[in-house]
């Protein structure tokens, strides 16, 4: 096996950390530090999230016979809507109001 001679000193700056395995090691610990803490990031936000839809579910739920009042509201009302708009139905069909 032959060993090689790099002369060019750049290059073999650039080469020296994938060389020597204790520099490798180190940058590979560093490289994986950084993966852990950007899933420990993404982990956290996750975490903020559900809070935040647990604290909103909460409080629905603490309002809840507000939110069925406000249901029984809006179905009365789009009751009265479709009779009131049920003789302009009705002119369009017949002719005539009923």
């Amino acid at each position: 096996m032959k060993t090689v001679l790099i002369t060019d000193r750049g290059a073999s700056e650039a080469l020296f950390p994938l060389v020597d395995d204790d520099i490798a090691s180190v940058a590979r610990e560093d490289q994986m530090a950084a993966e852990i803490a950007e899933i420990d990031a993404l982990i956290e936000e996750a975490e903020r999230g559900w809070a935040a839809a647990e604290q909103v579910e909460t409080f629905r739920l603490s309002r809840e016979l507000t939110d069925q009042v406000r249901a029984r509201r809006t179905t009365r009302r789009a009751a009265q809507r479709a009779l009131r708009s049920l003789p302009v139905r009705l002119d369009g069909i017949t002719g005539e109001a009923a």
